[in-house]
């Protein structure tokens, strides 16, 4: 099953309140009640491309794939491409549990890839 999963992108972007996040950003407040509760079943593409331009995103960052439960999709369909690991809720913590030090040297490689 395709799904949008828009949570990955609020947690990728380190945003801890979406729907004020949203709503800040020119989102209705039920549109942004749907995206931050991954309610949207369908989207138009004049929508989905306002998103991808706000989070600097592709529709392929959002999109997830899981298979059915009894599905026999072969293993090197493309679909799977579509399938995105779970995000450690924690990454942020993990960072800011870091020593400066530490922190200095991602910035460092974050810049290097600018």
């Amino acid at each position: 099953m395709i799904y949008f999963n828009f949570a990955r992108i609020f947690r990728l972007k380190g945003i801890v309140r979406p729907f004020t996040y949203l709503t800040n950003n020119g989102y209705s407040a039920g549109y942004a009640t749907k995206l931050t509760n991954n309610r949207v079943q369908e989207i138009n593409l004049e929508r989905l491309e306002k998103f991808c331009r706000d989070f600097n995103c592709t529709p392929n960052d959002i999109l997830d794939f899981r298979p059915y439960q009894n599905d026999s999709i072969p293993k090197d369909h493309a679909l799977h491409s579509l399938t995105k690991k779970e995000l450690d809720n924690e990454f942020i913590s993990k960072i800011n549990a870091l020593p400066a030090d530490k922190i200095q040297q991602i910035h460092n490689i974050l810049k290097e890839m600018e």
